[in-house]
């Protein structure tokens, strides 16, 4: 359960990440950029992730996830192979992609997708531009052992769902997108709620 410590010292490239808004007249989802102390807690986690794009064949990949009331760090690793890191300190996204990166997955959207289905709601509710809403929906067991079931995330723009995060399995999430952009499914300790399992965090 426990990650090794993810270190990126050598990271290629350094960017200011977005706010947490669509472009106007469009109904694209939001990137969310909440800071790392949202969560709630301290994270190590190692998780197993399968990617659909469309067209492709489902891609897995194994990842390795640190919170810290300063930093999220996220590497993900492929048959031994490094195949990115992702750093984001609530001020810049650093990021080292190897050539093995999805070329149609921008870092941005790993971390944003991964806020909506870990941070709290209340934290994601207030960083959404007026035209989008987060939604609990079913009714979350109340006990450590199956927190993670019986309830799903729907982020809706003027009534419509663009993304929906629901449990699959007790440590297990899927992410899937209206439109079809992409799927993605991750086994993770704790499923949508890690910090239920977590000692005292930040």
């Amino acid at each position: 359960m426990s990650a090794a410590i993810i270190t990126a010292s050598a990271l290629a490239g350094c960017s200011t990440a977005p706010e947490a808004r669509a472009p106007q007249g469009d109904a694209t989802p939001p990137r969310l950029a909440l800071p790392p102390a949202a969560l709630g807690c301290e994270l190590a986690l190692q998780q197993h992730l399968v990617v659909q794009a469309p067209g492709q064949p489902a891609q897995e990949l194994d990842a390795l996830l640190e919170v810290d009331a300063q930093t999220v760090r996220l590497a993900l690793v492929h048959l031994g192979q490094r195949v990115g890191v992702i750093v984001w300190d609530g001020q810049q996204l650093q990021t080292e992609l190897s050539r093995w990166w999805p070329a149609q997955l921008a870092p941005a959207q790993v971390l944003g997708d991964m806020q909506l289905a870990l941070w709290p709601v209340d934290a994601i509710a207030r960083a959404l531009p007026a035209s989008w809403m987060l939604q609990e929906v079913g009714t979350p067991s109340g006990s450590a052992s199956g927190s993670a079931s019986g309830s799903a995330r729907r982020l809706s723009h003027q009534g419509q769902t663009r993304v929906e995060i629901r449990p699959a399995g007790g440590d297990a999430f899927e992410i899937l997108y209206a439109a079809g952009a992409w799927q993605l499914r991750v086994a993770s300790p704790g499923g949508m709620r890690p910090c239920a399992n977590a000692g005292e965090g930040a």
